[in-house]
């Protein structure tokens, strides 16, 4: 069976809780939405402007068919730089998937 969802995280420096806080939530959400229980693809330590591998393996993982939802806390998972996280988005987004943001709290 494919999974129907993933999660996407970076975090630059690396973070030795592996973001765990912001990837609860993310299960959370995606259990809420009533979505299988997501994968996780974590580029830890990984700055914005470099070579994301994890970001890579899901791309290829989303133009596979594998992942239909792809949750995410914030744009700013993929790029400090708004345009260039909206190009990764808009890519991950034409391969075949949905790209969900984390709610807000307000």
């Amino acid at each position: 069976m494919t999974d129907s969802c993933a999660i996407y995280l970076r975090c630059h420096p690396r973070d030795a809780w592996e973001m765990d806080a912001h990837r609860r939530a993310l299960e959370d959400h995606a259990r809420k939405l009533g979505l299988h229980r997501p994968a996780v693809y974590l580029d830890n330590g990984v700055p914005s402007r470099g070579p994301a591998p994890r970001r890579t393996d899901l791309a290829h993982a989303v133009r596979a068919g594998r992942y239909r939802v792809v949750l995410i806390p914030g744009p700013w998972v993929f790029s400090l730089d708004a345009s260039t996280a909206h190009r990764i988005a808009g890519t991950l987004a034409a391969g075949g998937c949905e790209i969900v943001e984390l709610p807000s709290r307000r």
